[in-house]
């Protein structure tokens, strides 16, 4: 009886196909896997880094993000141009004067209260308004307070008692570097600090006014004139902030200042009012022999002086005690004068100072 064999090629051909078919069962026949989705963190990565969509297709947010694209603001918050918040100023910086500043113009430019703008000053400004003058450098703190220039031997606690504050208003002061010291700490000599909300003795704005003695002569043109006060007076003086002597009225200007001309002259019409360019005492009111003609001049206190030459007529005489903007004269030609006019001046202890340096002076002719 015959027994049926597999030949030896069949089993080649046979295991080729097993092979291929066990390949093919590999590659398109992958079981289903039980895989844990990917956690939330890498997911986010993974769609961040995808590609921007192309022109012309849109890719739509998911709904719960829009809002956090928005940036969140406190209330009041002032904003920049940009629409983000405007930095907080945590230095102290430097202020030049310029031509037009005032006292309580700058205080207002930086956020702070004129009493700040002196107490950060002490050096430089000595609490008389008068010294600030054009070129000066300013102090300016970020916050309204003092600043402090250490003497070397006074601990923080004393500074802050001499300010009415607590050590720790100085010691944890954004401001300040002194978070790693106590309150027995003793600042070096030379060392200036930031003192929040500290505040020392009131500063009198308006500086008081003895003639004769504090602010020079009560006759600073001599007695030998007409219209010299010859008494010495007690009142208020000024801010070291002057006003045109004209006001709104029109003028020209006629000759400026100069070494040989002390001060500027405005034309105007005859019988224009003349206004007190700052607070102050009236120490010359009369005739002067030497060209001025009917003359007045105010004392603002600490050697300053305004003078108001060839008046028409005079409203004050001496020793009057005047306000800033008050009408103390009419223009005229009185004196050595060959039109219609007023001439004014600004003196610092009898040394003539440019009046475009202290008040704004506009020829009617320049306006368009």
């Amino acid at each position: 009886m015959r027994r049926d064999r597999l030949s030896p090629n069949f089993l080649l051909l046979l295991i080729i196909a097993l092979g291929i078919l066990i390949g093919v069962g590999l590659k398109w026949g992958i079981p289903d896997l039980d895989i844990d989705p990917l956690p939330a963190a890498l997911a986010d990565l993974i769609l961040q880094r995808q590609p921007a969509p192309l022109a012309g297709h849109s890719s739509q947010p998911p709904n719960n993000t829009s809002s956090q694209t928005q940036p969140i603001f406190d209330e009041g918050q002032e904003l920049a141009p940009d629409g983000f918040p405007v930095a907080t100023r945590r230095h102290v910086l430097k202020h030049t004067v310029v031509p037009g500043d005032t006292l309580f113009g700058i205080a207002e430019q930086f956020g702070l209260e004129p009493t700040t703008i002196f107490w950060a000053n002490t050096e430089i400004l000595r609490d008389n308004v008068n010294l600030l003058q054009v070129g000066v450098e300013l102090y300016i703190l970020p916050v309204d307070g003092v600043y402090h220039f250490s003497d070397g031997t006074q601990t923080i606690a004393e500074i802050a008692a001499q300010y009415g504050v607590t050590p720790g208003d100085i010691l944890y002061s954004e401001f300040n570097q002194l978070s790693d010291v106590g309150s027995s700490y003793v600042p070096p000599a030379g060392l200036r600090i930031v003192v929040p909300g500290g505040r020392r003795e009131f500063i009198a704005w308006q500086a008081p006014i003895r003639t004769g003695t504090q602010s020079g002569s009560a006759n600073p043109e001599g007695a030998v004139h007409p219209g010299s006060c010859r008494a010495h007076y007690s009142g208020t003086g000024g801010l070291g902030v002057y006003d045109n002597p004209l006001g709104d009225a029109p003028y020209r200007v006629t000759t400026g200042f100069a070494a040989w001309h002390p001060g500027v002259d405005l034309a105007g019409e005859y019988g224009t009012a003349v206004y007190a360019a700052e607070t102050g005492v009236v120490v010359f009111a009369g005739w002067h022999r030497d060209g001025y003609g009917e003359l007045i001049i105010l004392d603002h206190g600490d050697g300053w002086t305004t003078y108001y030459g060839h008046l028409s007529a005079r409203f004050v005489g001496c020793g009057d005690q005047v306000s800033k903007g008050q009408i103390i004269g009419q223009m005229g030609m009185s004196g050595n004068a060959t039109g219609i006019h007023l001439h004014f001046e600004i003196r610092d202890s009898d040394a003539a100072q440019n009046p475009y340096d202290f008040i704004p002076i506009r020829d009617t002719r320049s306006v368009p």
